[in-house]
């Protein structure tokens, strides 16, 4: 049956089979962020009355303990790779089996090259000093390990298109940048050399040979010969959907208050204004090591073709990847909703009809416009000396007007 009809039921009866045992520990945050969350009571009818009003669906039970560090879909869109601070795992949605993975948990989010293999980046061995990348095969249940011999700070791994090659960052003889790793000859080399030594995060598209990093306060985006194509500001990481059309943008939003929020109908504006002025009265009396504000993370989509950028207002999260199986679609680990902090959980959501009526000025309900100024592309760097850049690519069309867009 096709996957809008029987994957997506199956994937979240299943999820929530799986999900969290809320008696179980694996909080790492902060002692404040303990105190919050003890006087913090999570209510599944609310959780799911906002998700079913911004048409979200939620992989796991709205009230688990989904103290998730990472997930990965696979690129069939059927199996679900899953990390908590202790255990990893997969989850096939059609046959509902969920595995732990038979290795050390990873150091870093993982990378899918195909529905059946999957590199998990590892610290070092017992007794070593090396970190290792694993190359995971789910059906055949074999391993196949490369050292990253000398390498520091392993992050950031990413499929570059092949099924024995895979691209990560990391520090060597004191330099940090982007190498490629191969599973046949158990080596890795660096690449894209040019980027210099300002990677704090990387992502790739080996469809679109485009380059995402942040350095400073700033997201760079490059493509594959050097030459830069945007410069976003307010932004810690990109996600190219494999269209061309849209970038997603993860940043920290406006700070919020951790107490007593309300989200946007459940009070009137004057019995939120006395809220908010007893709330300053009662956070001006506490102590110092008290956090009083706390900067959600939030998600912007970037229309190449407009040279526009819009926030999706009415949702807080991060760890944002294009769902694979379906057009799109956008995945995220779910912080809250309409101002509000809720239980963790994985999201899925179609983005068609907002970015559609935001291309034709029309924005949904908590979309809002963000500033973006346009560059011009960069002559790239080759060994140094400039080169005449490359013609730009040209953004792919805007959606088709009434495009199929199946819904969960």
């Amino acid at each position: 049956m096709p996957l809008r009809t029987l994957r997506f039921p199956a994937l979240a009866a299943v999820m929530a089979l799986t999900a969290c045992d809320r008696d179980q520990v694996y909080d790492q945050g902060t002692f404040s962020d303990n105190v919050y969350l003890a006087y913090q009571e999570c209510r599944e009818g609310e959780i799911r009355m906002l998700t079913s009003k911004h048409n979200i669906q939620t992989a796991f039970e709205p009230c688990g303990s989904n103290n998730f560090v990472s997930f990965a879909w696979a690129p069939d869109g059927v199996n679900l790779y899953f990390q908590l601070p202790l255990s990893a795992h997969i989850m096939n949605g059609e046959t509902k089996e969920v595995v732990a993975l038979p290795t050390e948990v990873p150091v870093a989010p993982v990378a899918w090259l195909s529905p059946e293999l999957l590199v998990l980046p590892l610290g070092p061995a017992t007794g070593g000093t090396d970190p290792r990348l694993v190359l995971f095969d789910r059906v055949q249940a074999n391993m196949n390990t490369v050292t990253l011999k000398g390498v520091t700070d392993l992050a950031d791994v990413h499929s570059d298109g092949a099924r024995n090659t895979v691209l990560y960052t990391g520090t060597k003889d004191g330099k940090r940048g982007v190498f490629r790793a191969s599973f046949d000859t158990n080596e890795s080399e660096r690449v894209f050399e040019w980027l210099g030594q300002d990677v704090e995060n990387f992502t790739y598209s080996a469809q679109l040979q485009l380059i995402g990093v942040k350095s400073g306060e700033q997201v760079l985006v490059y493509q594959t010969d050097g030459s830069m194509l945007y410069r976003f500001e307010d932004a810690t990481t990109i996600h190219f959907h494999p269209g061309g059309r849209y970038f997603a943008l993860e940043s920290l939003g406006e700070p919020i208050s951790p107490f007593d929020q309300r989200t946007w109908n459940e009070v009137s504006e004057q019995a939120r204004e006395r809220e908010e002025r007893r709330m300053e009265e009662w956070l001006e009396k506490q102590p110092e090591w008290v956090d009083k504000e706390v900067a959600p993370p939030v998600m912007d989509i970037f229309d190449v073709a407009l040279d526009k950028r819009f926030r999706l207002g009415f949702v807080y999260g991060d760890r944002f990847q294009w769902y694979p199986a379906q057009d799109f679609y956008a995945s995220f680990v779910l912080w809250g909703m309409e101002g509000k902090e809720l239980n963790r959980n994985v999201a899925l959501t179609q983005l068609h009809e907002r970015v559609r009526m935001a291309a034709n000025g029309e924005l949904t309900l908590g979309v809002t416009e963000r500033p973006f100024t346009p560059m011009e592309p960069t002559a790239p760097q080759v060994d140094g000396a400039l080169k005449a850049p490359e013609t730009p690519a040209q953004p792919p069309s805007a959606p088709t007007e009434g495009a199929s867009t199946p819904t969960p």
